[in-house]
């Protein structure tokens, strides 16, 4: 296999994985137009006021017809191969104008430097900031926790409500969006492994090779409806590593096709996109992250001779929970019980020993408004976590690729580049609501460095690529949430690397 970049050997093309969710086809019985991947990379809009390079700025000024339309296409050379002859010709469209004279391995150059520089410097202050923010996201938790059961007993505000209290479902979904956004991720990245080992010697609590694994690590650790080492098949390997290409399962403009080219009014869909943020993490996510560690390890059985069987049977399509369900309905129940073992620590802390607890204390009444906050809380982060996951590589200012490239080539720098969305970054606060997913393009060309490394990461790509001329996006995140739901129905699409764009 290739080298993915957190010290581990793994296959990062294992299988040309091709999502085409029949959305018209599930959606008969539950909202199974909401599957959907994520971390998921939908699609969006072509920029208006969007941070771009000078030159590709003024490249698209004009450009007001989809990316379908020819616009004065131009043939020549070719300046990037990207799975190209160097001597084929291209024709570039206006917004591909950027391509003409782009010295690839010169910019390549000065970015590697930058990822060297940054790594050489990550230590102890990456891992006390970690712990930091950390320290945030258990204030958020516990505080919330507090106001929960303190609540009752100094008013009754929330009584006509059935005790649900807002504002300790806010504080507790934003710490289970951290706890995965930003500890979660970045460790399972590898991203403090230099700071927690010592000749090979796993010496500290995060390291990737240890961290959430098994599950008194995963509650500890991280505790969420996916299952740690699911979600580090899906989304370490075959997203991370084949962004923007027909096997990354979050390609949602690929993916939303059925709704994207349906005949639901465009209301209707505009509907069925904010349904899906409200449950998204349980009903596709972990599902079909489960699905894709088990394919994985069929084909490792394949390859050793040995017999294995995935559980989830749904072939390219993806898994959520209609098609568990449905799997077991005609008497395949090994994906409904893989699904109940990952959903169980998650859900049995959520929504039984929380109210449980809130009985000890205040009897059945309190027990309900628990209860309730939990399941608030919980459609609260699937919102804010739809909000700053679903946007990073979806936008008809952002590419997508019919061709494959290499693992930590020059071209997977650049397609880092161009197939992401950066939101506001500078400042821990700013960056913890962010859930540090404002640094995408920076996270997507070094996947293994701390969160700190990328607040000093982002200004240098950023004049990097304003020096050569390559599109550098960045928005704010409620801008791109339009254009993620504008791609999502149907109404923007995506650029296309191989179309000269």
């Amino acid at each position: 296999g290739s080298r993915d970049g957190h010290g581990d050997v793994a296959s990062h093309r294992p299988e040309r994985v091709c999502l085409h969710l029949p959305l018209h086809k599930l959606l008969k019985d539950a909202m199974a137009a909401m599957t959907i991947a994520t971390p998921v990379a939908l699609a969006g809009a072509r920029p208006t006021k969007a941070t771009l390079s000078r030159r590709a700025v003024a490249s698209r000024a004009s450009t007001k017809a989809p990316v379908s339309v020819a616009r004065g296409a131009l043939q020549v050379r070719a300046a990037i191969a990207l799975d190209y002859n160097a001597e084929t010709p291209m024709t570039y469209n206006e917004t591909g104008k950027w391509r003409e004279n782009f010295d690839l391995a010169a910019w390549a150059s000065e970015v590697r430097q930058v990822e060297k520089d940054l790594k050489a410097e990550i230590g102890e202050d990456d891992v006390d900031h970690l712990n930091k923010i950390l320290t945030w996201a258990n204030m958020f938790y516990y505080g919330g926790l507090a106001v929960l059961f303190a609540t009752p007993f100094l008013t009754n505000a929330f009584a006509a409500i059935g005790g649900v209290n807002p504002i300790a479902a806010f504080m507790m979904s934003t710490a289970i969006c951290a706890r995965w956004t930003m500890v979660g991720h970045h460790v399972c990245h590898g991203g403090y492994n230099t700071a927690q080992s010592e000749n090979g010697v796993v010496t500290g609590r995060f390291h990737r090779r240890t961290f959430a694994k098994g599950v008194a690590r995963r509650i500890s650790d991280w505790m969420d409806w996916m299952m740690p080492e699911a979600w580090d098949v899906e989304h370490n390997h075959l997203h991370h590593y084949q962004l923007g290409e027909a096997a990354d399962p979050d390609l949602v403009e690929r993916n939303m096709k059925p709704l994207r080219t349906g005949n639901l009014p465009m209301l209707a869909r505009y509907g069925q996109v904010v349904g899906l943020a409200l449950i998204w993490k349980w009903f596709y996510y972990a599902p079909n992250t489960m699905k894709e560690m088990y394919a994985r390890r069929e084909r490792e059985a394949t390859k050793a001779g040995e017999d294995f069987e995935n559980p989830f049977k749904t072939g390219e399509l993806p898994s959520t929970l209609v098609t568990v369900v449905g799997g077991a309905f005609k008497g395949q129940f090994g994906a409904l019980i893989e699904t109940i073992k990952c959903f169980a620590p998650y859900a049995a802390f959520q929504f039984a020993a929380l109210p449980a607890l809130g009985y000890a204390v205040g009897g059945a009444q309190m027990a309900t408004g628990v209860l309730l906050t939990s399941i608030l809380a919980d459609v609260i982060t699937n919102v804010h976590s739809f909000i700053i996951i679903a946007t990073n590589h979806v936008g008809d200012d952002i590419y997508r690729f019919e061709s494959e490239t290499k693992p930590r080539s020059d071209d997977f720098y650049l397609r880092a580049v161009i197939g992401s969305a950066n939101f506001r970054t500078g400042g821990d606060v700013n960056d913890f609501f962010h859930g540090w997913l404002n640094y995408q393009i920076e996270h997507h060309m070094f996947p293994d460095i701390s969160m700190k490394s990328y607040q000093k990461a982002q200004p240098k790509i950023k004049a990097i690529c304003d020096k050569h001329g390559v599109p550098y996006v960045q928005e704010s995140v409620w801008k791109r949430v339009v254009q993620l739901a504008d791609v999502m129905v149907g109404k923007r699409s995506m650029l296309v690397w191989e179309n000269g764009d």
